[in-house]
C-alpha cells in the first residue's frame, strides 16, 4: 500500500508540475506564489493524489494506474469545490454594480475562483 501511495503523490506532483510549467513564459505571475497558504495547498494536493490511489485500492503493481489517479486528484477535487455555491454578500439590497469577488477561501481556492 505504501508504494502506491507514493507512486499517486509523485502522479500529483507530476500535475503540480504541468501547471507550474504552463505558466513558466507567463509575464503576469500570479501573486499567490509567493504565499506559503499556496505552497501548502500545493503539497496537500499531492498528497491528495496518494490518498486517492489508497481509496480506490490500486495495488503498487500498476504504478502507472496511481501515477494517473495521482495525476487526476486536484482535478476531482477542483470538480468538486466547485460545485460548491459562492456565497453571496451579507448586505442587503439589490446591487447593480459590478459583482463582487469571492472571499479568498480554500474552496474557492481549489475551484479557481
Amino acid at each position: 500500500m505504501g508504494l502506491s501511495f507514493l507512486f499517486g503523490v509523485i502522479g500529483g506532483a507530476l500535475g503540480e508540475l504541468l501547471k507550474w510549467y504552463s505558466m513558466r513564459e507567463s509575464p503576469n505571475l500570479p501573486a499567490y506564489l509567493k504565499s506559503p497558504f499556496y505552497w501548502v495547498v500545493t503539497v496537500i494536493m499531492m498528497l491528495a493524489g496518494g490518498g486517492l490511489v489508497l481509496i480506490q485500492g490500486v495495488k503498487a503493481d500498476t504504478p502507472w494506474l496511481a501515477i494517473n489517479i495521482g495525476i487526476t486528484a486536484p482535478l476531482i477535487l477542483k470538480g468538486f469545490a466547485s460545485v460548491v455555491p459562492i456565497q453571496p454578500p451579507k448586505s442587503g439590497g439589490v446591487s447593480f454594480g459590478t459583482p463582487e469577488k469571492p472571499k479568498p477561501t480554500l474552496i474557492n481556492f481549489i475551484a479557481g475562483r
